[in-house]
């Protein structure tokens, strides 16, 4: 080690602050992400700077506003010369990588009138991925997979298959353990993990748990906000719990990695969301 600290920063898609035990959640779903509050520092107030997936990450992955990177809206590209946070850190001297979700390489950009691809079903092309040294990712991972099927795509542009049987999760966060295995050791890392989980299933408009989603989690507390109100949460809300569930399993996963290797007090992980959901209220 250099002296830095490496960092892995984990995202999910569409998780409210409600699904997590140390927020309130009364179920049993978050044990690893209560087990790392205790541990590490808990935010009390925070608020995504937009609602909606595609500005959300571009803000995050640029510090400033999606106007500022004509990214106000979902499919809309970031340009490929903006700075980023992977630009950032390999400045500094970190290998930088991401797995999971981009969700920022297709559309027409106003800043970028002559460009407008559309990555939604093929891979990024290095110039469109932000910097990123090591890339195995799909652009609209909710477009190239569901729970229990589908692909990403590694930084050469093959496929990555997720295994028959394996929930998407679980699959995904195989990767994040191979990435911790195979990476090179003569630097730190900085590696940013973005699930698409708890976010709902476009093409058949319904959230996809685990199996077994809607008997484990099925006994749960309607939050506040939600009742009274229509929309599809009484049908949804025990699989979007068991999509949380799943993710808290992913971080317990990656932390025991990072015990295992011997690195985990040489490791910040980072733990949050891209913004909410209403469930059509």
């Amino acid at each position: 080690m250099t002296g830095r600290s490496n960092i892995i920063f984990i995202f999910s898609d569409q998780q409210r602050w409600d699904t997590v035990g140390c927020y309130g959640q009364s179920l049993p779903v978050t044990p690893n992400l209560d087990q790392m509050a205790q541990e590490g520092v808990r935010m009390e107030h925070a608020f995504t700077c937009q609602p909606v997936c595609g500005p959300a990450r571009a803000a995050l992955q640029t510090g400033k506003y999606p106007t500022e990177v004509g990214c106000h809206r979902n499919h809309q590209h970031l340009p490929a010369d903006c700075d980023t946070l992977a630009k950032q850190m390999r400045a500094a001297g970190y290998r930088t990588g991401y797995i999971g979700k981009w969700h920022l390489a297709s559309g027409a950009n106003p800043l970028v009138p002559d460009e407008n691809p559309d990555c939604r079903w093929t891979p990024v092309p290095p110039h469109l991925r932000g910097g990123y040294d090591d890339w195995l990712a799909s652009d609209v991972l909710e477009f190239t997979s569901h729970g229990y099927d589908g692909h990403m795509f590694d930084g050469e542009g093959c496929k990555r298959k997720f295994p028959e049987g394996r929930y998407r999760v679980d699959a995904q966060t195989d990767w994040v353990l191979d990435y911790l295995d195979e990476r090179p050791t003569d630097e730190p890392f900085f590696l940013f993990v973005s699930y698409i989980e708890p976010h709902h299933q476009n093409d058949h408009d319904c959230y996809e748990g685990p199996d077994g989603s809607r008997e484990r989690w099925g006994n749960y507390e309607v939050p506040g906000d939600l009742v009274g109100h229509d929309g599809n949460w009484e049908e949804n809300y025990p699989d979007y719990l068991g999509c949380c569930n799943a993710l808290d399993g992913a971080v317990g996963r990656i932390r025991a990695k990072l015990a295992e290797k011997g690195i985990a007090d040489d490791t910040v992980v980072i733990y949050t969301s891209d913004h909410g959901s209403h469930f059509r209220t």
